[in-house]
């Protein structure tokens, strides 16, 4: 059986809680099935909660510091990054709003088209 829905787990990492809550709610507005883990202040924690939740992307809103290892430690996942320039993810956006876009987009590429958008 496959998801219908994008699966997003949204994770803040060296950040205060709730600076991922904004990013949430514009990705489930458009159709995306998100998870908000909240503050994971360690590589470990980030790498435990993606197994458990199974994500097609894991986005990371980042201070000054950054996970380093995480694409090593997940290969089968998409990694974004929001804040703190590029580091070691391909896919690093300045503001939630970038970030929100690059997910629609992968987003039409990887799922069905939902039955109410099919004309």
């Amino acid at each position: 059986m496959t998801r219908r829905l994008l699966r997003v787990v949204l994770a803040e990492y060296g950040v205060e809680e709730g600076s991922a809550v904004a990013l949430g709610r514009v990705l489930r507005d458009d159709g995306v099935e998100v998870v908000y883990a909240g503050r994971l202040d360690t590589l470990d924690h980030l790498v435990r909660t993606a197994e458990q939740e199974d994500p097609d992307i894991l986005g990371v809103v980042r201070g000054a510091s950054e996970p380093e290892g995480l694409a090593e430690a997940l290969p089968d996942v998409l990694l974004f990054a929001v804040g703190n320039g590029a580091g070691e993810f391909e896919n690093a956006f300045e503001s939630l709003e970038e970030a929100a876009n690059w997910v629609s987009g992968v987003r039409s590429h990887t799922v069905e088209t939902p039955s109410d958008r099919v004309r």
